[in-house]
């Protein structure tokens, strides 16, 4: 388990703080801000996804890929055009 880490920061004269480096953020990243309800402040570094993959983060293509990654089955590697027919045949026997 990772340690939690606790720091207390002040705030400049325009509400902006310093992440020290131990918190593992770097400048120009981009984070997350959330105000949890009991008013504690959450940042969260956050990644930018390009469009084009975007249709791998719906909940129903995520639950498709953790499924995937489930599947006890071992990986197959398609070279050749050979490898294709016989993968394609052995999924046909499955049904």
């Amino acid at each position: 388990m990772a340690e939690v880490m606790n720091m207390l920061l002040k705030t400049d004269e325009r509400r902006r703080i310093t992440i020290p480096p131990e918190a593992g953020i770097s400048p120009g990243e981009t984070v997350d801000l959330e105000v949890l309800p009991d008013g504690r402040v959450l940042l969260v570094p956050m990644v930018t996804v390009p469009k084009h993959q975007l249709w791998a983060w719906t909940p129903e293509n995520r639950k498709k890929i953790a499924d995937s990654l489930a599947d006890p089955r071992p990986s197959t590697l398609v070279t050749t055009t050979a490898d294709l027919k016989k993968l394609a045949k052995d999924w046909d026997l499955e049904d």
